[in-house]
């Protein structure tokens, strides 16, 4: 078998055999001076290591063809007004970080999210829509941090409302998320209830403590 990935970034042909439907070969990869340059007089100096760690031109070539960095790419993110390196244009073929996207998080309330971030923003499903359902939640204006923290602790829109029929109506999202990580939810609230415990949420989190305490007491 023979094939060739062609790439603005360069091309990769391959050579191997498949047998059963699993293959293997080699490949060679010839990369692109042409593009080479495109990407310099964009500011982008693939030649140009940016850290004594870092990979070497063809590397970087490489990756840029495997991952297919395109000078479009490269236009296209310097359009939404983002400044970028060479790195960054990786990421965004990674996570499909595209100019829509960055304008979108802008227009949200987030003009200053830099490329780490909008990495997480996709790796945690945050976007425009993520944004719009936070602040009808009544948390208008919050950091960039305390969405990824809802996010990766589950506070959603159910559990919001779930702890708000409880009582809870005046809580941050620090809060919620501390009852997300001692698994505090509204079953659990009206049993405190029950036996006295005040509606704080510090209450609840040593109440929480002493019962953990006890189990552990007791399998000894």
């Amino acid at each position: 078998v023979r094939f060739s990935l062609v790439r603005e970034a360069g091309t990769i042909d391959c050579e191997g055999s498949f047998q059963n439907g699993r293959g293997s070969g080699t490949f060679r990869f010839t990369g692109s001076q042409a593009f080479l340059s495109a990407m310099k007089s964009r500011g982008f100096d693939f030649e140009k290591a940016s850290s004594k760690h870092d990979r070497d031109s063809d590397d970087r070539l490489f990756a840029a063809a495997a991952l297919n960095v395109t000078t479009a790419l490269a236009d296209e993110l310097s359009s939404a007004g983002f400044k970028l390196d060479v790195d960054d244009l990786f990421k965004a073929a990674i996570f499909k970080i595209d100019s829509t996207f960055m304008r979108e998080m802008k227009a949200s309330g987030f003009p200053n999210l830099g490329m780490e971030e909008l990495v997480k923003a996709r790796i945690f499903k945050i976007d425009a829509e993520f944004v719009r359902k936070v602040t009808q939640m009544g948390f208008d204006k919050e950091p960039f941090e305390s969405l990824v923290k809802m996010q990766i602790f589950k506070v959603t829109p159910e559990f919001i409302a779930e702890v708000r029929n409880e009582g809870f109506t005046n809580l941050d999202i620090e809060d919620l998320v501390k009852m997300r990580i001692f698994k505090i939810d509204a079953e659990y609230i009206r049993q405190a209830k029950a036996d006295g415990v005040p509606l704080e949420v510090e209450r609840l989190v040593q109440r929480k403590l002493g019962i953990a305490r006890k189990h552990r007491d007791y399998e000894q």
